[in-house]
């Protein structure tokens, strides 16, 4: 005999007031909005600071596009011609990148602390032969695996001692006149106010500063798609040479980064219009099942048994959608040349000895105070956008706007009003280079 239970009945709950919508506020020195590579970088920087700080992130991983879009690739640290010019949290992140899977580091770039004190040298050379002929080059970049690298960012996110939301979507900037003082964010509590004395904007889209009346300018995309799959061939591979690193790879389709490649019907979508975002997304996806569609009606080792896929990407790949118009902005035609601000150095990945100084008011956008922008959201022009919106570049501008916000909590100001010498100081001191001569 089945034993009923009660079932426990849930009384509705009444529609909130719109004046009183709020559940809860909380306070904070900083909030970071994204928890893609450049809001870790910020959260780390400021949490090791001292200072109180929450990082919002709508999904449940960090790292972005680096592991929830599935982009496994660690953009190069150096010009090319064996000088390394990004440095920090950057470093940091890429051998963080390979902690828990596997990845090489070319071994003029090798140092002991990062393989380990008791790691043969037979095994270093074994492992400088599996990545032979992966077009690395010696430049100092790795290849990762996506999943790997979220584990290895949850461990610096619980060592930073930052307040960590995840699952949780910012919604509103709060205004103070024409000084952003908060974000409303909404998650399984309801809507929340986090409060804070300097807000970051990481979201990729300048969704903060957007909604906070800062200019912006925006960039529609065709469709694109990289994606993880698994084969039969893939599997002997890796038999054969006694190494997991390949079995699974990675298969794309459509735009590249330039906005070329794509040959369908469809038009450029717009990462900051809910309805391009979703048909950006099922197109994309489409492109993925349109390749498996081809590869698997052969059979043999490509049939659906032997080759499908094994992950596709939990958010829409747009590489560059909207960024700030800022105070200053990284040109393109400033490629090699000084600039009296910086607060950093990247460098290109498609060419050799063409590095790029990053403006300290690059990062703050105009008409809006209390806010810094990082990352691919940044104020860039034309190819310099490309360079900007890479691994390194997007670490190392969240580790500086964290710098800036630090200094700006500190001396009870704005970002806007800080000097960048006092920036470009604090920067140096963390190992930071900021001219490229």
């Amino acid at each position: 005999m089945i034993k009923k239970t009660k079932k426990r009945r849930v009384a509705a709950r009444p529609a909130q007031n719109p004046r009183s919508h709020i559940q809860a506020q909380k306070r904070y020195d900083v909030l970071i909005v994204g928890g893609g590579l450049a809001g870790v970088a910020a959260a780390l920087e400021t949490a090791r600071a001292g200072l109180r700080v929450a990082i919002v992130e709508k999904t449940i991983l960090w790292g972005g596009l680096a592991t929830t879009g599935l982009v496994p690739l660690y953009m190069p640290l150096c010009d090319g011609k064996g000088r390394q010019v990004t440095f920090g949290i950057s470093e940091e992140l890429l051998h963080r990148s390979i902690r828990y899977g596997p990845g090489r580091v070319p071994q003029r770039w090798r140092k002991k602390e990062q393989t380990g004190p008791d790691t043969p040298a037979d095994e270093l050379a074994k492992h400088d032969e599996l990545y032979a002929g992966s077009n690395m080059g010696e430049r100092y970049m790795t290849v990762f695996s996506p999943m790997a690298f979220a584990l290895a960012i949850d461990e610096a996110m619980e060592e930073s001692g930052a307040e960590l939301w995840l699952d949780t979507l910012a919604c509103t900037p709060i205004m103070a006149g024409q000084t952003v003082s908060g974000v409303e964010v909404e998650n399984k509590s309801g809507r929340i106010a986090l409060m804070a004395k300097c807000v970051i904007d990481a979201t990729g889209d300048a969704d903060i500063a957007f909604r906070a009346g800062a200019p912006c300018t925006d960039n529609p995309l065709f469709p694109s798609i990289l994606y993880q799959y698994v084969s039969l061939a893939l599997a002997r591979e890796a038999g054969e040479k006694g190494s997991a690193r390949r079995v699974v790879t990675f298969g794309g389709n459509g735009a590249n980064e330039m906005g070329v490649g794509y040959h369908g019907g469809t038009k450029k979508y717009s990462a900051t219009d809910g309805k391009d975002v979703s048909e950006f997304v099922m197109q994309s996806r489409r492109l993925a099942r349109l390749h498996f569609a081809e590869k698997q009606k052969t059979g043999g080792q490509t049939s659906r048994e032997n080759c499908y896929p094994a992950a596709l990407p939990a958010m829409a790949q747009f590489r560059m959608s909207r960024m700030i118009d800022g105070q200053e902005t990284v040109m393109a035609n400033r490629c090699n040349q000084r600039c009296e601000t910086s607060v950093g150095l990247i460098a290109d990945c498609r060419k050799v000895d063409a590095v790029w100084e990053i403006p300290y008011g690059s990062l703050l956008p105009r008409k809006v105070e209390g806010l810094l922008a990082v990352g691919r959201c940044m104020a860039a022009e034309g190819y310099a956008w490309q360079v900007t919106r890479l691994i390194p570049a997007v670490a190392l501008t969240g580790q500086v706007a964290g710098i800036a916000a630090t200094l700006a909590v500190q001396r009870e100001t704005q970002p806007h009003s800080l000097m960048p010498a006092d920036v470009q100081r604090q920067a140096q001191a963390k190992g930071i280079c900021l001219h490229i001569s």
